[in-house]
Order: structure tokens, then C-alpha cells, then sequence
């Protein structure tokens, strides 16, 4: 899959994602955007440099669906409820501060 073929996944996760609020409310929009695509993307981008090089991209732009409050509350009760990656949890972190950073 060529770079402009990933972009346009998640941009389009992202483009949903704003749909989802807009109808659905906040909560259903974290869950499919943060909860959904963006953890199955990290275990991928483990894998994968393809999408590894993708990632800082695509955490900004969930930072442009969502505040800073909003993920970081919602990264926090991830936290706390699922099991997740190292890797995961570095890439919450980078949308509920002010770092994109994935460390």
C-alpha cells in the first residue's frame, strides 16, 4: 500500500470520526477514533514502519477532532479499563498533552 493510501485511511477515520460527534455524541467518537483505529493502528505501526511513519500525522490530526481535555480524559479511562502496549500508551499520551511524540 503506497503512503497516499494510508493517509487516506485515517483521514477518513478522522473525517468519520467528526461525524460521529456531530450525531452521535463525544463518547462514540472516542471510542471508535482513540478506542478503535487509533490502538489497532499502534499494534500495526509495531510492526510495520509503513505505518510507523504515519503515526505522528495521524495523532495530530485526532488532536485537531478532539481537546486536549477530551483525549486526556478518555486516555486515562483507557488507561485504567484495557490492556494495552507500552507503545499504546506512549501513543495516548502523545494526544493528551502537548507532546505528539511518541516515545
Amino acid at each position: 500500500m503506497s503512503k497516499i493510501q494510508f493517509e487516506r485511511i485515517w483521514i477518513a477515520q478522522c473525517e468519520a470520526a467528526r461525524r460521529v460527534k456531530n450525531r452521535f455524541g463525544l463518547a462514540n467518537a472516542l471510542d471508535y477514533l482513540i478506542g478503535e483505529k487509533l490502538l489497532n493502528f499502534t499494534q500495526v505501526a509495531e510492526r510495520r514502519a509503513e505505518f510507523m511513519q504515519e503515526l505522528p500525522d495521524f495523532l495530530q490530526e485526532i488532536r485537531a477532532v478532539f481537546s486536549l481535555e477530551e483525549t486526556s480524559e478518555y486516555a486515562t479511562q483507557l488507561d485504567r479499563t484495557r490492556r494495552l502496549s507500552p507503545f499504546q500508551r506512549n501513543a495516548l499520551r502523545a494526544i493528551s498533552s502537548a507532546s505528539v511524540h511518541v516515545h
